[in-house]
């Protein structure tokens, strides 16, 4: 078997990842109540990329070999994942989930939401706090229930299943557009640094034949963490510019109103419970 045969072996299928992703789906089904709508799709693709993360070799590589992979790993949970689960809630069942919860304190979540997104990932790169969390099971665990969590307080001001807790559609542009620069600042620090933000990958403890492979083609520790950097850097702003784009659509296509909230707490609740019962 060639190194490169060997990295598409690199499948992990006894990864707990499984049980988490059981969970969930089971989790979804029971408050759903079997009745499973169009937005289930969007439950079925999040679950379906959680897996993906930890089981195909992109989540073995991510356990201290390569920090590219590594850094895919965490954009999907922080950024791919939660955003799905968000936009799987079903519209009939929003109002009875989260109804509760006041739309007066917009500005103020969102902020919450906006700090936790990018401080997670800051935080986590830190290099001793990247080697330990990579090197320690439990740490890790805790680092990607990190993500998780930070990923959908983040994406709760734009996605929200009740459009009363989604920020304005200016104030959701700028949002995103500072995550993205938030993003970027991070991925040059880690692109032009010297080799060390997360030092357990400069030298991985029980080399497997692949990376001799990669190496071979120039992907050297230091260019796999240029790598990581760019990777921090471009996927974050191609999605934020996705969203801004969608969100300036919707919101020219609805003549402009900066969000419904501004029309009044009576007016959106009638007009959120129409639309649910639709």
């Amino acid at each position: 078997m060639t190194d490169w045969q060997t990295l598409g072996s690199l499948w992990d299928w006894t990864s707990a990842i499984w049980l988490v992703a059981g969970g969930v789906v089971a989790a979804y089904l029971i408050l759903c109540r079997g009745a499973l709508g169009a937005r289930a799709w969007f439950l079925a693709v999040g679950v379906a990329i959680l897996v993906f993360a930890y089981v195909s070799p992109i989540g073995v590589l991510a356990d201290g070999y390569l920090f590219s992979a590594h850094m895919v790993q965490h954009l999907l949970i922080l950024l791919v994942v939660p955003m799905c689960v968000l936009l799987s809630v079903p519209r009939s069942k929003a109002e009875a989930w989260f109804g509760r919860i006041s739309g007066s304190q917009v500005a103020r979540w969102s902020v919450v939401g906006w700090l936790s997104g990018l401080g997670v990932m800051w935080f986590w790169h830190i290099p001793s706090l990247c080697s330990a969390s990579t090197a320690n099971a439990s740490l890790g665990v805790l680092r990607d229930a990190m993500f998780l969590s930070a990923g959908l307080a983040f994406w709760w001001a734009i996605y929200a299943p009740l459009e009363r807790h989604r920020l304005a559609a200016p104030k959701a542009v700028v949002y995103l557009f500072s995550a993205c620069f938030g993003c970027t600042l991070l991925g040059i620090y880690i692109t032009f640094t010297a080799v060390g933000v997360c030092p357990v990958f400069a030298d991985p403890v029980g080399r497997i034949a692949v990376l001799t492979a990669l190496h071979d083609v120039g992907l050297s520790p230091s260019a796999d963490q240029h790598l990581g950097g760019l990777l921090m850097w471009v996927p974050p702003c191609t999605l934020y510019v996705g969203a801004i784009v969608s969100i300036l659509c919707r919101w020219y296509s609805t003549g402009g109103e900066h969000s419904p909230h501004r029309r009044g707490g009576a007016v959106l609740h009638s007009t959120e419970m129409k639309n649910n019962a639709e």
